[in-house]
Formats: structure tokens, C-alpha cells, sequence
């Protein structure tokens, strides 16, 4: 069976200061992948997307889309309200694009109480060292939030030591719903997986057992429709495609 691949749109928010990023879709609309996760680093961002009917379109027909939840949903929010706002707007789009998941970082995640007012799915991520939320914390959170899954960070869980990503799926395999893909290298996460080391290769192998979707989620710096392309082909040779 074939993997599902799926390009963050956070790959590319370099590549433009609009403060809309739909415009952006249009770079990936090029690629051969089977979905996207639309990224929102902040509510400021979400509040500002607006979708064409063209790639609202575009992005119902796809095989995976999801949606990345900003960055710091509850620290930045100014009440209980504010969190509710950007949770309806995240379900708006939800709904319209027919999206699978949304991801929140382990720190932003609502209380059970008003996330359970909303019916989409939900997954936490595994962070890096600097963060401090490590596989216990991870089972605390994941006991408390029966009902989400763990989207398993491969670059984050190297940051911690080069066996986290075994222990990650070791700990929580059947909860993990998809995988963020990329690199570290020299200690920076979001990197390439073209320039990492052989260390990190063997240290996601154990990922190459899960069924989960595979989200490509680089900090990619070059403005080169022919580099995404690679990076697309090199992941898809990764999986034997």
C-alpha cells in the first residue's frame, strides 16, 4: 500500500508576507503529493486566511488534509473567549475543506472541557528537549485527553537523544496518527532529510512500521520549485515509491 504524503504548508511561510497565506498553495498545487496540513503559527494568521473557491476546491479532493493549530493557542490568547474563537474558526475550515486532524502542541491545549464542545480530531505532538514535555508528561496528557492522538515529531524527538523516536512509538504507536518529517542537523530541527546524518537515518526506522500519514514539515529557505520537488521525490524514494 502506498504511503500518504502529505506537505505542511509551514515548509514554505518564508516565501511570502502576505497576510494571507493562500497564496502560498499555489506552490504546492505544483507537487505530487496527496495532502496538506495548513500551519498557523499564530491566531493572527488563522483569523487572516481566506480560501479561494479554487483551492477550497482543490483541498477537498486531496487524501489528507490537516490543519496545525497556532503555536500558542491558549498562552497568547487573552480569555477563555479568545481560545473559543480561534477553536470555531478552526472547525469552520475543518468542515469546509474536509480536513482529518488538527494538531496542537501539548502546552496550548484547551482544557477537556472546552475541547470536547468540538467534534474534529485532535492530536498532540512531542516537542523538542527544550520544551520539556517528555514520554511521561506525554502519558499524563494522553490519559487526561483520551481522545486525541500524538502526531510523532521525527526532528523534535532527536533533539532529545538519537533512541526517542523508538521509545515514541514504543510508548504510544497505536495513538500516533501522523508523522512530521524532516530532519536535524546540527542541532537545528526542520532540516532536510537529504543532509542528516546516518545516525538520525537508523534512528527512524522504527516510523517505517507505522500505517500513519507522513507530513513534510521542513523550514525550507530556497525559493525553488524544483527543490520541492526533490524533497517530495526523495521522501516518496524513502518509502520504496
Amino acid at each position: 500500500m502506498a504511503r500518504t504524503i502529505s506537505f505542511a504548508l509551514g515548509n514554505i511561510w518564508r516565501w511570502s508576507r502576505a497576510r494571507n497565506r493562500n497564496s502560498l498553495l499555489a506552490h504546492i498545487r505544483k507537487l505530487e503529493v496527496d495532502g496538506v496540513e495548513l500551519t498557523f503559527s499564530s491566531k493572527e494568521e488563522l483569523y487572516n486566511f481566506k480560501l479561494s473557491n479554487e483551492n477550497e476546491k482543490w483541498l477537498r479532493n486531496l487524501s489528507y488534509v490537516t490543519i496545525h493549530a497556532p503555536f500558542s493557542m491558549v498562552r497568547r490568547a487573552e480569555n477563555e473567549e479568545e481560545v473559543i474563537r480561534q477553536l470555531v474558526f478552526i472547525d469552520r475550515l475543518y468542515k469546509k475543506i474536509k480536513a482529518k486532524n488538527v494538531v496542537i502542541h501539548p502546552e496550548d491545549l484547551p482544557s477537556p472541557k472546552i475541547l470536547n464542545k468540538f467534534n474534529f480530531n485532535v492530536s498532540t505532538e512531542n516537542l523538542p528537549k527544550k520544551k520539556k514535555v517528555s514520554i511521561a508528561k506525554l502519558r499524563k496528557i494522553l490519559k487526561k485527553y483520551p481522545r486525541i492522538g500524538l502526531c510523532l515529531d521525527i526532528s523534535h524527538a532527536y533533539l532529545w537523544s538519537k533512541h526517542e523516536t523508538r521509545k515514541l512509538v514504543s510508548a504510544f504507536g497505536k495513538r500516533i496518527t501522523q508523522i512530521h518529517f524532516s530532519g536535524t542537523y546540527k542541532k537545528k530541527d526542520h532540516q532536510s532529510l537529504r543532509a542528516v546524518s546516518r545516525d538520525f537515518m537508523l534512528s527512524i526506522r522504527p516510523v517505517f512500521r507505522l500505517n500513519a500519514p507522513i507530513v513534510i514539515e521542513e523550514d525550507i529557505r530556497t525559493k525553488s520549485a524544483r527543490f520541492l520537488r526533490e524533497e517530495v521525490d526523495f521522501i516518496r524514494s524513502m518509502f520504496g515509491e
